[in-house]
């Protein structure tokens, strides 16, 4: 079991903010959420590498310099996945309504077109990553050693349930949530830092709790090129369960909860301070 990043999520929007994306350009959204993620993961990064430190059996260290290794690939894996995701949420947000204002299911949406999407360069990046982790080697060297012995395909290996993962929790963090934050500060009166917690808490317990067992898959599936134990999906995930039951698919899964949880009100709060510093006349013209 291999080190790697489980979800790379995108940022959110504020309160009933949810249609702002397809107010900005594919370009500001870029690098509106490039700027977002990794802002963010430098602040949680800990409870990523606790997460992963329990799903291997590891012990937890509180040691800043061990806490903090591989935040740099971290930063460029999350950023990469944030900006493919805001990129690609964007066009669909305007392909599906136009100039049009985004209802709630059109905004679901395209969140899980944008997220299936951004699963294809995400599982690249995380197979080159748990590789380094395991067996070391540069962002170049670790993908040509593992061609160079099981040919070009093995990249592709985990693709599809990185796909599955990022399209349900795309959706979760860029169509639920904003969609629930809405409703506890329009329909509860809440006020609207509470309501962001709120619904970010209520997503994160949603996308991480349904898409933990595919991101366990993928794991073992990329962290076993050789296929010495993990074969394919359906194999890997009757091996996880035979090994530990059915809690062989969810181990570390409160550890993810933490960490997505504090990833969506992190990142909600970077882009709502980001974006009218980044793109006023955007900003300025919802306002009016």
């Amino acid at each position: 079991h291999s080190d790697h990043l489980p979800n790379l999520p995108p940022p959110t929007t504020m309160g009933g903010g949810g249609d702002s994306l397809q107010r900005l350009t594919a370009t500001q959204n870029l690098m509106l959420g490039t700027a977002s993620g990794i802002m963010t993961k430098c602040c949680n990064y800990p409870l990523l590498n606790w997460k992963n430190a329990t799903q291997q059996g590891l012990p937890i260290s509180f040691s800043p310099p061990v806490v903090y290794r591989g935040l740099f690939m971290a930063c460029l894996n999350l950023g990469g996945t944030t900006a493919v995701q805001f990129w690609s949420v964007g066009v669909f947000q305007k392909l599906i309504a136009g100039k049009e204002k985004i209802n709630s299911t059109q905004q679901i949406t395209a969140a899980f077109c944008g997220g299936m999407m951004s699963g294809i360069p995400c599982s690249l990046w995380e197979l080159t990553m748990i590789q380094q982790q395991r067996f070391g080697g540069s962002i170049i060297g670790a993908p040509q050693r593992i061609v160079a012995a099981h040919g070009i395909s093995v990249l592709g290996r985990g693709t599809i349930m990185t796909m599955g993962r990022e399209s349900l929790f795309t959706m979760a963090m860029l169509g639920a949530t904003p969609v629930m934050q809405r409703e506890l500060i329009e329909r509860f009166k809440m006020d609207p830092s509470v309501g962001l917690a709120v619904g970010s808490l209520l997503g994160a317990f949603f996308s991480a709790t349904v898409t933990h067992p595919m991101d366990t898959i993928k794991t073992c599936m990329q962290g076993d090129v050789e296929q010495k134990k993990y074969t394919n999906i359906r194999g890997t995930g009757a091996s996880l369960v035979q090994e530990n039951g059915v809690k062989g698919l969810f181990k570390g899964l409160s550890w993810r909860i933490a960490l997505i949880a504090t990833t969506f009100f992190l990142v909600n709060k970077f882009k709502e301070g980001l974006a009218p510093v980044m793109f006023p006349e955007p900003t300025e013209e919802k306002k009016k």
